[in-house]
């Protein structure tokens, strides 16, 4: 069974031929084969074909130009479920054809981020630094939790190590975040996501069912006084306006990389869906943290018509 494993990992994982299997192994190529269809049959290997969404080019090149973007990719057909799922599947295609060996990655957290990386293939690169662009430590949903993403994405290639940042996004005190941030390990995660090649993230809203808001990131006195200042979303739990502008209310108490900082990121992909999105995409377009963006065709039509509003 362990050389069954060993042989399907190989060729479906890492790519070797099976004549290049066979002479590491010490086994003949018919040999092999047969290893491979038992792996089939057993159930030991399991082939998904999915049939992509088709992109739509026009529109994303709309986007690109309008907010000067590097990249927009925007998946054709309507907004709903299928949208979300084919997004998150085109976003990880994406990310996959950016990552390279040694790559510093940086991970926000969130459901479609979630469902992209947990879309994205094992083994194409190894030895990825992958740290946490702010904190969320606490009662998150299962499976969206930043460490439980980092974690998943650095099993997914060899030899990558995580810079666990093991605190709240949001404490009770300035003086308590003055107090973490003197702490060693605290320190050193954000200095490292601030020094990362790749941010992944994704683009939240203050709706009740938001991750933040649902799961008591952000109590609802602090809900009110975002809204109060015009807040529509946020990525990396910074928070902006429809128009781009910060809303600082609550900074002096996050755990986050700085707004400065995630711009200064060489790349960095968004990843949002549906149109209870609109004014939260629009905002961080405005806002120029990002290089590419990952939206469907719906919300993407919606965000550029809203653009134009005088």
């Amino acid at each position: 069974m362990d050389q069954l494993i060993d042989i399907a990992t190989r060729f479906y994982v890492t790519g070797q031929s099976q004549i290049e299997i066979a002479r590491t192994v010490g086994l003949d190529a018919s040999t092999v084969s047969r290893y491979l269809k038992r792996a089939r049959d057993e159930g030991i290997v399991r082939v998904e074909i999915h049939r992509p969404r088709s992109l739509h080019g026009d529109l994303a090149l709309e986007l690109a130009q309008r907010f000067d973007l590097k990249r927009a990719v925007v998946v054709s057909g309507n907004s709903g479920a299928g949208a979300i799922q084919a997004v998150a599947r085109a976003a990880a295609d994406y990310v996959n054809s950016q990552l390279f060996n040694g790559m510093r990655l940086g991970l926000s957290w969130g459901r479609m981020l979630s469902a992209a990386i947990h879309m994205l293939p094992p083994g194409t690169v190894s030895n990825l630094d992958v740290s946490l662009l702010h904190g969320g430590v606490g009662s998150a949903g299962a499976g969206i939790q930043g460490v439980e993403l980092a974690r998943h994405i650095a099993s997914l290639h060899p030899h990558s190590h995580v810079h666990y940042l093991h605190a709240p996004v949001l404490v009770d005190s300035p003086d308590i975040k003055n107090a973490m941030l003197r702490d060693g390990s605290i320190r050193a995660a954000l200095e490292s996501a601030a020094s990362s090649d790749l941010a992944l993230v994704g683009i939240g809203t203050l709706h009740e069912t938001a991750p933040l808001v649902r799961y008591g990131h952000i109590s609802p006195k602090d809900r009110r006084r975002l809204l109060a200042a015009g807040a529509v979303g946020d990525m990396c739990t910074r928070f902006f306006t429809p128009e781009g502008v910060p809303v600082h209310v609550l900074d002096d108490r996050l755990i986050a990389i700085e707004w400065d900082e995630l711009g200064r990121i060489p790349l960095v992909v968004a990843m949002a869906a549906g149109l209870e999105k609109r004014d939260a995409i629009l905002g961080a377009l405005r806002a120029g943290c990002m290089n590419v963006l990952v939206t469907d065709e719906t919300t993407a039509r919606a965000v550029l018509k809203a653009a134009k509003r005088p």
